[in-house]
């Protein structure tokens, strides 16, 4: 169960903190990956370091500015120059500004809502281009998309987390919805996964009771562990899923449960 082998699959964000144990998960299941990201560089390290490990699977690797939407044209050029189609894309990018409410400007709320939303759309639009026989589109999502930031748990000098990041998940929430009713017909399916609190170590330094605090707050008790996303992912990518359509699934503990 759960084989990717032979599947040709994009994923966008692939580097970041929870991509990159998701890619490897895929490339040790077989697939063959074009991984975008912004951090071109670090990208094509890892497409490298996968194709020594896994000889006889493909692995290429490019920058995209998600909010560049010439970028995001352009990296899909290379990738049908690279797969010729698409199995599964998975769009793991978001944006977000450290601005409270009463910081906020239009201008950043838009930069952010066109990175998250209208580069989420065109990600999904141009991958169900190149799925002319059906594929699995799985975008990131969030709790926040669902439930709000406990403010009481964000204490000074942190700020909690912006509004334009829980509204644009909020977003893709229905996007994933609609994308699913719209392209169903295809057999192309559109699911999410919603991410509860999977905080990056390297972003809270000096602020090592935040965990502690995000903990309380989990009905399992703990913080999600960074490797923990790839089940999920995994699943939606596979042919496991091929009956599951619109669907968010929530990896968060328990958070929003109660």
């Amino acid at each position: 169960m759960f084989e990717l082998k032979n599947k040709r699959i994009a994923f966008f964000g692939a580097v970041g903190y929870l991509g990159t144990p998701i890619i490897w998960k895929m490339a040790e299941l077989g697939a063959d990956l074009f991984l975008a990201d912004f951090n071109k560089e670090l990208a094509v390290k890892t497409a490298r370091e996968m194709s020594e490990k896994f000889p006889g699977q493909k692995f290429e690797a490019s920058k995209v500015d998600v909010g560049d939407y010439a970028s995001i044209a352009g990296c899909f050029k290379e990738i049908k120059n690279t797969f010729g189609s698409l199995d599964v894309m998975v769009s793991g990018i978001h944006a977000a500004n450290d601005r409270t409410v009463e910081e906020f400007t239009p201008e950043l709320m838009n930069k952010s809502l066109s990175v998250n939303l209208t580069g989420s759309f065109l990600l999904a639009r141009h991958s169900a281009e190149l799925m002319p026989k059906g594929g699995s589109i799985v975008i990131f999502s969030s709790m926040y998309g669902q439930v709000s930031p406990d403010p009481s748990i964000y204490y000074k000098p942190m700020k909690a987390n912006p509004i334009d990041y829980g509204i644009a998940k909020a977003g893709l929430n229905q996007m994933i919805r609609y994308l699913a009713v719209h392209w169903g017909p295809k057999n192309i399916r559109v699911n999410g996964v919603s991410p509860g609190p999977f905080p990056n170590p390297a972003n809270y330094v000096g602020s090592e009771d935040f965990i502690e605090r995000l903990n309380k707050k989990v009905p399992l008790g703990r913080v999600g562990k960074r490797d923990e996303m790839a089940g999920s992912v995994i699943y939606l990518a596979s042919d496991e899923s091929s009956f599951t359509n619109g669907h968010i699934i929530n990896v968060d503990g328990g958070w929003t449960a109660w």
